[in-house]
């Protein structure tokens, strides 16, 4: 008699793992861009120097360059009157205008407004500034 199920069995000829289509466009290491490593959000520059070790800014209030904006929209953040605001301000600017005044504040140049997108990209940036009694 011959075997039941009827079934046969083929044999695989060619390669046995399967293929890459997309081999031929891969970019050798060589020749792929290699991005700068993203800075570090943490960074504190503190003023007065004096008080680097010593002074706790957890308790500042946070200026983002774009509450200031006068090229922003209310919507976008900014929290001046657009006749009072100036356009594209900086961190750094922001940082000097409180030196002259002789204000304590601490600048973290790699924070981002999180309302505004753009300004994470083209103007990055926040000043925690010690209002002291002022704010009370």
């Amino acid at each position: 008699m011959g075997k039941k199920g009827g079934k046969v069995r083929v044999k695989q000829v060619g390669p046995k793992a399967p293929v890459n289509p997309l081999a031929d466009l891969v970019v050798p290491p060589e020749e792929m861009i290699h991005l700068p490593p993203k800075p570090d959000s943490n960074i504190t520059h503190i003023w007065p120097m004096s008080e680097t070790f010593t002074m706790d800014y957890k308790q500042f209030h946070a200026i983002y360059p774009t509450y200031l904006d006068a090229t922003k929209t209310v919507k976008l953040g900014r929290r001046i009157a657009a006749s009072d605001a100036v356009p594209d301000p900086s961190v750094q600017e922001i940082g000097e205008a409180l030196r002259a005044m002789n204000v304590r504040h601490a600048v973290q140049p790699y924070k981002g407004y999180p309302r505004d997108a753009e300004s994470r990209w083209d103007n990055p940036g926040r000043v925690l500034v010690d209002l002291g009694d002022a704010a009370a």
